[in-house]
């Protein structure tokens, strides 16, 4: 792959994580990331008890949202 396309593909790649991100979508991969390099005896969740938790979360504290 030419190295103009590798560092479009990068750059893609990033910028699809950040509005993920700001949409407050869960990061599934980088959960597992993290939790390979920090926690690595750690069970990892299941990417839908994973999703359902960080939902879960969002939603637990009603008083923390403005509307």
């Amino acid at each position: 792959m030419p190295r103009l396309a590798l560092r479009a593909s990068r750059a893609m790649r990033t910028l699809a994580r950040i509005l993920r991100a700001v949409a407050g979508v869960p990061d599934y991969d980088c959960y597992v990331a993290h939790m390979r390099a920090r926690h690595p005896g750690c069970a990892l969740l299941s990417e839908d008890e994973f999703v359902r938790r960080r939902l879960d979360e969002r939603y637990a504290r009603p008083g923390s949202r403005c509307c």
